[in-house]
């Protein structure tokens, strides 16, 4: 368990129903070049993740408020983590064009964040041109 800062605390105040504070990055991946010629997908993506949670601590907390907001809220560990809720899937139809990727990457940055979970969403995006992979975290 460990308590947010007050710096953490304001960007979190600073968020409304239509304004929000996570940023994302958007990385562009050709399966052939996986270290296992396995290839990137959703399958392997999960695998990934779930291998190295154990080391990755920030990706399974969770933020607890302080009834009555008396203090600041604190990061726990989420027991009830679940890799599938933050490892998507999205595609577009091949062979998609940069404007079909950018209306997939701003439907999924437009919308809030779930503070019942852990705070990161990592979506497998699959149909872009020359069967590349991207991942939006």
């Amino acid at each position: 368990m460990r308590q947010l800062s007050g710096l953490d605390v304001s960007f979190l105040n600073m968020e409304t129903h239509s304004t929000f504070g996570h940023v994302s990055s958007l990385n562009l991946y050709d399966p052939a070049n996986s270290p296992d010629g396995a290839g990137a997908g959703l399958a392997a993506t999960k695998e990934l993740i779930s291998s190295k949670l154990d080391t990755l601590v920030p990706f399974r907390r969770r933020l607890v408020e302080v009834p009555f907001g008396l203090d600041f809220p604190y990061w726990i560990d989420d027991d009830d983590f679940d890799i599938d809720f933050h490892v998507r899937h999205h595609a577009v139809p091949p062979p998609g064009n940069p404007q079909q990727l950018s209306e997939v990457v701003s439907r999924i940055h437009a919308r809030a964040l779930d503070r019942r979970r852990p705070l990161w969403e990592l979506y497998v995006i699959e149909g872009v041109d020359e069967g590349r992979l991207i991942a939006q975290v």
